[in-house]
């Protein structure tokens, strides 16, 4: 179902406080919080005892409380508390997750804490650094994740259901370039000489046509940046263009539903608030427009007398091949269990 060895956005780091938050990752229940001191967990979302979700109990110091019977545990999951009784079980206790805040979001480790690589955190340094300026939220999509990395990978929608925002026709009858191997998929689309479109002119006020490129990258298990670009037509003129990442984490909480967490990082006026306010109302947009269309395919989907098999085109070689990582890479984790 999904790729467990692999790090997953929990969230973003100002949504962890004091307050235990419960969040489904993958298909299992987290409960995310911070300790006095500022370090931020992630444990099961179960009480070892009958299972009520910790994340209706409350914070004592640094652990947990039950708030079904009073059972306390530690930031490491153990049990340093039972009411009305003196020797607690050496089975309870509940699992701790791996957890790292890194790009203004904390990542977690859904499978064996002994694979869990830091190192392995992919690169999105775009939500950061000092010379880029990102604006960003969280859409909960009722729709399976992997509707949303095909929506991505394949933005030749953009000419139909985008029109108000990002889309024009250069982007759906623009020549497609896919490359994959077993790790990542790249697909660019340059489209030269074409109108802007909306959300562009908003940003930069372009006075004619652009030359306009588009790079994406998908990375496993769910991660796909846009490299978006674009200089008025018939220059190489950057300083008075767009170059901006659309940084995706399409992190399933189940089968059917997915925490959509996104930023738009741009390299260009980095101090215009009128703009932070202009691509933030727009992203929302565009994106919102997203969620309706895989919500919709969702529900056909799900029907139980629905054909699974559809026609594929030129344009779905990089969702097939997105699609075949992930697959190889929960065969190869179910091998590794059996």
């Amino acid at each position: 179902m999904f790729v467990k060895n692999a790090w997953y956005v929990a969230g973003w780091s100002h949504e962890i406080g004091r307050t235990p938050l419960e969040r489904w990752i993958t298909g299992d229940p987290v409960v995310l919080y911070r300790t006095e001191g500022g370090r931020a967990v992630a444990l099961e979302d179960r009480c070892a005892h009958r299972l009520a979700p910790l994340s209706m109990g409350k914070l004592v110091g640094d652990a947990i409380q039950c708030g079904y019977h009073g059972m306390t545990f530690d930031c490491d999951g153990n049990c340093v508390r039972l009411p009305g009784q003196a020797v607690i079980p050496k089975a309870a206790k509940v699992r701790k997750y791996p957890l790292v805040e890194r790009f203004g979001w904390a990542w977690i480790w859904m499978g064996d804490p002994a694979r869990a690589d830091e190192a392995a955190i992919p690169n999105f340094f775009w939500l950061d650094h000092p010379e880029w300026k990102p604006v960003g939220g969280t859409i909960y999509c009722k729709s399976n994740y992997f509707l949303l990395i095909d929506n991505l990978l394949d933005l030749s929608h953009e000419t139909f259901l985008h029109g108000s925002t990002i889309g024009n026709a250069a982007v759906a009858e623009a020549a497609v370039e896919t490359e994959a191997d077993d790790t990542a998929v790249r697909v660019r689309r340059r489209m030269p000489n074409c109108a802007p479109p909306p959300l562009f002119r908003k940003a930069r006020n372009f006075a004619g046509n652009i030359d306009r490129s588009q790079v994406i990258d998908f990375s496993p298990p769910c991660y796909a940046v846009v490299d978006a670009r674009a200089v008025p037509a018939g220059t190489n003129d950057i300083d008075n263009g767009i170059e901006w990442r659309v940084i995706n984490a399409l992190v399933p909480e189940s089968e059917g539903t997915t925490h959509y967490f996104w930023a738009v990082s741009r390299h260009f006026a980095l101090d215009n608030r009128e703009l932070d306010e202009i691509m933030q109302k727009g992203v929302v947009h565009t994106f919102g427009e997203d969620i309706v269309m895989t919500e919709a395919q969702q529900k056909r989907m799900a029907r139980p007398s629905a054909d699974p098999k559809h026609v594929t085109i030129k344009a779905d070689a990089a969702p097939i091949a997105a699609r075949k990582i992930v697959s190889r890479l929960v065969q190869s984790e179910a091998s590794a269990a059996a």
